[in-house]
């Protein structure tokens, strides 16, 4: 899935732009239909609880990290409705806050959970190792834990039995970031690359940049949130070909860059 890589690149971007230029709206709201607690589902998850609404089975610590998944999902079920003609059927989404242990620490743990064979009928066309990847991000000023953290991921049976699911299971599942955690990855990765661009920045200097516009740096990481959705939705595609199901991915996270105004991957980055 490698989305580490997508999301560096709008991070890199927005580096770019503040290394050259140094010398709003309504918050997130509850999600807006709730749905009665389904008895064969957990009300409360550790720390978070349920909200059951038509796209998802959501667990979030807060009601705004709850509505902000379940907008994200409403815009990938209207891709999916206009492009396919199809449905999303409803699925897992557990939001991963800054107060979550992690899911994955290293790009070893990410990819192992990405390319789990239990989800990925189709595998993409050319994947890159870890070690490739790890160079480049290492090139580039990208913190390897930062990244990793905030990534969303698939979740397989076995990761959400990890979690704290027993034997509830549906036709996807997910975890992705908070907005709070998106933020605090996202600030760490822009403090590193800028001071990789721009050495004579303190550490200091850096950090006060970046804060000044840490929603700015959260959104490469939460841009990429539907990913992990769609790629599982086009796996469950049976009557779809392995080029069909690539073609497929590629091009919904080609639309996702170009409808939030970033650089379009190209399909040597994408790897599907």
């Amino acid at each position: 899935m490698n989305t580490h890589r997508l999301m560096h690149v709008g991070l890199v971007v927005l580096v770019a732009a503040f290394a050259s230029s140094i010398g709003a709206g309504c918050g997130p709201q509850a999600p807006k239909e709730i749905l009665e607690a389904p008895p064969d589902y957990p009300a409360v998850l550790g720390a978070r609880k349920l909200y059951h609404t038509p796209l998802a089975y959501i667990y979030a610590r807060f009601d705004a990290d709850a509505g902000d998944a379940d907008r994200w999902l409403r815009d990938m079920q209207k891709y999916i409705r206009d492009k396919y003609d199809g449905e999303l059927d409803k699925g897992i989404v557990v939001v991963m806050s800054p107060e979550d242990v992690p899911l994955a620490t290293t790009l070893e743990d990410q990819m192992a959970i990405e390319r789990d064979p239990s989800l990925m009928v189709t595998r993409p066309r050319n994947p890159k190792s870890v070690e490739d990847v790890r160079k480049r991000m290492r090139e580039e000023g990208i913190p390897e834990a930062a990244m990793v953290r905030a990534s969303p991921l698939p979740l397989s049976r076995e990761e959400l039995r990890k979690l704290g699911f027993a034997n509830q299971s549906a036709p996807w599942a997910v975890a992705a970031p908070s907005h709070a955690l998106a933020e605090q990855s996202g600030v760490e990765v822009g403090i590193a690359a800028l001071r990789k661009k721009r050495p004579d920045i303190s550490e200091e200097q850096a950090r006060s940049v970046v804060r000044r516009m840490a929603s700015s740096f959260a959104k490469p990481f939460e841009m990429v949130r539907p990913i992990p959705v769609f790629i599982l939705w086009a796996q469950g595609r049976k009557d779809w070909s392995d080029d069909q199901r690539r073609e497929a991915i590629r091009e919904q996270i080609k639309h996702l860059y170009r409808s939030n105004w970033m650089p379009v991957p190209s399909d040597e980055e994408l790897q599907w």
